[in-house]
């Protein structure tokens, strides 16, 4: 399927479109549980903010979808479940609105801008235009795995699209994803990488179990928020689900928090009684390793892009 340029038009409403390494971790994480070695491509909707031509995607969540392989025309998107995904994240973060969806295959499909219009048709709390997302899974490791496109007079429009590195700016009481980050070459990687690693060290990750597992996934996300906000700022709550059902899957429930004092916080709410269960909350030792044994962010980056660079997969 052809996309036109963004020469070819003169009045482009999209510049750019920035996404989160988290965003990627998330849906490469639900490619290979929902997908595996099927060759099925996963489909889900991008969450996040607009302004002045760049579109910043911080969030995003997967929507099962079945398509014939020999009739492109024959293909389902599952609307009830996007429309409860929506109300649990819009309850979690209600600063993120839809700004698209993704697809896990790297090049555009024939049936992909009647998926695209007729996904939004109807949705409510979406910016507009909206944008759809490719991802390369299995990218060549320093090249960009995203191709960005928008719907124009039923034609894609190509974008130019981006990795952020992951922090996020907070002025005048809002919080803005920092966008600026201009390709040129190992010290971008080394940097944009260092960033990102670094945001994961600031923050507290906690384990959380004892919780009644027969709960609706939105019901125990909004529970254990109300919970932990006095322990700092939530980032993240990361029940175990299933990827299709929602239903909780497992005992314990990750909680990442930011803030100074954190952990002794949440340590503090050991034994906790939620609706007559009783919680026992654990410290998690850093998601990355290395970093448990003290090494920096910015020498574990020098140590990734030079491991890559020996691989042959950095040039």
């Amino acid at each position: 399927m052809d996309a036109i340029n963004t020469q070819q038009i003169s009045a482009r409403t999209i510049e750019k479109v920035v996404v989160h390494p988290l965003v990627l971790r998330n849906i490469v994480d639900n490619h290979n549980r929902m997908a595996g070695a099927s060759g099925k491509r996963v489909v889900g909707v991008l969450l996040g903010s607009s302004s002045r031509g760049i579109v910043g995607v911080t969030n995003s969540y997967a929507v099962p979808f079945e398509e014939d392989d020999k009739d492109p025309s024959i293909w389902s998107f599952d609307r009830n479940h996007h429309e409860y995904m929506l109300r649990m994240f819009k309850g979690l973060n209600g600063k993120e609105d839809v700004v698209g969806w993704y697809s896990t295959c790297p090049e555009l499909r024939v049936n992909d801008l009647a998926v695209h219009t007729s996904i939004f048709r109807s949705c409510s709390c979406v910016l507009n235009p909206v944008v759809f997302v490719t991802i390369a899974i299995v990218p060549r490791i320093l090249d960009i795995p995203t191709k960005a496109y928008y719907a124009v007079n039923e034609a894609f429009v190509h974008v130019s699209s981006e990795i952020a590195p992951p922090q996020i700016d907070h002025i005048a009481g809002r919080s803005i994803l920092v966008t600026e980050l201009t390709p040129g070459g190992d010290n971008d990687h080394v940097s944009s990488i260092a960033n990102y690693y670094e945001c994961i060290r600031s923050q507290t990750r906690i384990s959380v179990s004892g919780y009644d597992t027969s709960l609706d996934t939105l019901v125990l996300v909004g529970q254990l928020d109300e919970l932990f906000q006095s322990c700092g700022s939530v980032k993240n709550i990361r029940v175990p689900r299933h990827p299709v059902t929602n239903a909780i899957t497992g005992r314990r429930t990750t909680v990442i928090l930011g803030g100074e004092g954190a952990a002794e916080n949440a340590l503090a709410l050991d034994g906790t009684d939620m609706g007559g269960w009783i919680l026992s909350v654990e410290l998690l030792p850093p998601e990355v390793p290395e970093m448990a044994a003290g090494m920096s962010a910015q020498e574990y980056a020098l140590r990734f892009v030079a491991r890559m660079q020996s691989s042959g997969l950095g040039g």
